[in-house]
């Protein structure tokens, strides 16, 4: 009887992983973006930059808070060559490569597009995209395979042709499997790797794959201020979290009259944990009834003009919602303002934001 339980429960457990190995799963708990390696970098020539960026503090950081895996943000403006990988790049991700491997972390290989590529242009031809891939699963072919996820591309949008990035996706999997079959993919919908996408989204049946979505609710909070969206949330400040109709009367004074409307909506919705529960457990439902693995890849909170006390708070509802689901998940970004923020000194000092540390990570 014991027997027949214990192998019930090892096949459900296969079920779950929808063939993802053991072995990279297990890491996949707590994880870091690091985006600032290979992205976001003004045009010229980074070899010593990409030789030197983190330091062994940076890895005595990731031990320190249990970092598992790191999602490695890649810009197609550094390693994409009219869907070839960049020779001189490729080198220096592999040396970065080595010294995830060298830490036991696992890495998310995200090409981390912010629109460079055009994918969800009108008759787009996107024949280089999947070339790319399979080139990459070429250079990669039989290596690392418990270490190593290709992440085929940062939030695809495609809001007004969804279908066009399923077949995308789809082939680009086929592709990256005709010449790497034991690469674990990382997939996902559309609308930004939205939670309402995803939440609808009909798994492809290829398995070994994780799925992955992104939370930055509710908006008007975690992008106060950012000079990167529109006008709202990008001219409000001192927005609260949770919200309230008395908590956001309190902060009219401090916003320009024309945001009142919105703001006092705001604050009608009254987002507090519960919410932010709600909305992570569409998606760890979602992939419990497909039996699949899912992952928050993206999570964070702006601090530019964001009151600490309400950062602070929204990151502990964000810390207990992840623990009570179990949701495997990586923060944007480990240096970013979003999230922790990372700098280091001329001295080799390094610096993590506090609020971040203390709120999500119990001060470690």
């Amino acid at each position: 009887m014991l027997t027949s339980l214990l192998a019930i429960a090892i096949l459900s457990a296969q079920s779950d992983s929808n063939g993802v190995p053991a072995a990279l799963l297990d890491k996949f708990k707590t994880g870091v973006n690091v985006t600032r390696w290979f992205c976001y970098l003004a045009p010229g020539d980074h070899a010593d930059h990409y030789r030197t960026y983190l330091t062994d503090a940076d890895f005595a950081a990731f031990k320190r808070l249990g970092v598992g895996f790191v999602r490695l943000c890649i810009s197609p403006d550094a390693v994409y060559r009219n869907g070839s990988p960049d020779a001189a790049c490729l080198t220096a991700i592999d040396k970065a490569l080595d010294r995830f491997a060298a830490a036991h972390i696992a890495v998310v290989w995200d090409l981390h597009d912010n629109g460079q590529l055009k994918l969800d242009a009108p008759g787009q031809d996107n024949a280089g995209f999947v070339s790319f891939w399979k080139a990459l699963a070429e250079h990669y072919r039989g290596k690392r395979e418990h270490e190593i996820v290709f992440e085929l591309v940062n939030e695809p949008v495609f809001q007004n042709n969804p279908e066009v990035w399923y077949d995308l996706q789809e082939k680009t999997v086929k592709a990256v499997r005709g010449v790497d079959p034991k690469r674990t993919v990382m997939v996902s919908a559309t609308s930004w790797s939205g939670i309402d996408t995803l939440a609808r989204f009909k798994p492809l049946e290829e398995s070994n794959l994780i799925y992955s979505f992104h939370c930055y609710d509710p908006f008007f909070f975690t992008h106060q201020g950012a000079e990167w969206v529109g006008e709202y949330p990008q001219k409000l400040k001192s927005v609260p979290f949770p919200s309230s109709p008395e908590a956001v009367a309190a902060i009219l004074p401090q916003n320009d009259e024309k945001y009142r409307g919105a703001l006092e909506r705001y604050g009608k919705q009254r987002y507090d944990d519960a919410y932010l529960l709600g909305r992570l457990k569409l998606c760890t439902d979602w992939a419990a009834s497909h039996h699949v693995p899912v992952v928050l890849g993206e999570f964070g909170a702006y601090p530019k003009v964001s009151p600490p006390e309400s950062r602070a708070r929204w990151f502990q509802g964000m810390r207990k919602a992840i623990h009570t689901l179990h949701l495997a998940n990586a923060i944007w970004g480990y240096d970013d303002g979003l999230g922790l923020g990372r700098t280091i000194d001329s001295d080799g000092t390094l610096h993590l934001d506090p609020v971040t540390l203390r709120s999500f990570y119990g001060d470690k």
